[in-house]
């Protein structure tokens, strides 16, 4: 299984270097953005009095919500959903297509082949996910480490949990992009269907935030389960949330190799 998990990601490097650089550097430039505006922050309340109280409580700035006349802050609201759409959008295709593409690239004849039981190619697959999704959020946390030290002000539980956090998201997107791949073998058709939940699951969680009648939906929206005003005002990930968030990738990834295990593949 080492050997499947090295070729495999071999097979993704160039990727994950490019959707690294992206989302590090979205990061990074939202960052260095902070100081040209830190001045105007001082009458932001005012400005931000005339906007719609469920407006400001999209972009995390409601009651109780967060400061932008703060670096984590206008982090939180400027840089962490870009981190979490972009992350979101690769883990997404890096999960639908790591295993959809045997089949439509017609390889998994020759890997069938080898002396590797479908057991170990799901958790090999797998592994190359964990992998590329811890490697692409430590350059994030590279970035955020050195943008916290460079303003002076580095709370290490505040770095670590915008680092590492999206993780947690990103695991969710592609635990399930994963499942749908072991029905939906077509590449481009399984990227739609992976695009689609990570753009639907976003649209789902502005919905609950907009009127009290769609509270509920938070419960099954990713992003609410890693949001910024939780990491900077509790510094943590609330316990329910956590709770789900394993429970959805592990639900998403043993029923993959359930499944797995018995499809009908044919070359």
């Amino acid at each position: 299984m080492n050997k499947l998990i090295m070729t495999e990601f071999k097979r993704n490097f160039k990727s994950l270097i490019l959707w690294s650089v992206i989302v590090a550097g979205t990061a990074a430039l939202m960052l260095m953005l902070f100081p040209a505006f830190e001045d105007a922050f001082s009458n932001i309340e005012e400005f931000l009095s005339m906007y719609p109280p469920e407006f400001l409580e999209i972009f995390g700035m409601g009651e109780g919500g967060l400061d932008m006349s703060t670096f984590y802050g206008w982090f939180g609201v400027e840089g962490y959903l870009f981190v979490n759409l972009i992350g979101g959008s690769f883990a997404a295709i890096l999960g639908g297509s790591i295993l959809s593409k045997e089949e439509d690239d017609k390889t998994i004849e020759f890997l069938l082949s080898k002396p590797i039981s479908r057991t170990q190619i799901v958790f090999g697959k797998i592994m190359v996910i964990i992998l590329n999704l811890l490697i692409l959020n430590s350059l994030v946390a590279l970035v955020l480490m050195a943008a916290f030290v460079i303003y002076g002000d580095v709370n290490m539980t505040i770095w670590f949990l915008y680092s590492y956090a999206p993780f947690v998201l990103q695991m969710i997107f592609a635990s399930i992009s994963f499942l749908i791949s072991v029905f939906v073998t077509k590449s481009r058709r399984v990227l739609s269907i992976a695009l689609g939940l990570v753009i639907g699951m976003y649209v789902i969680d502005l919905i609950s935030k907009l009127t009290d009648e769609f509270e509920y939906l938070k419960y099954i929206s990713p992003y609410e389960f890693v949001n910024a005003v939780s990491i900077v005002n509790d510094q943590m990930i609330k316990p329910l949330y956590l709770v789900i968030s394993l429970g959805i990738i592990a639900i998403s990834l043993l029923l993959s190799w359930y499944f797995y295990k018995k499809k009908d593949i044919t070359a």
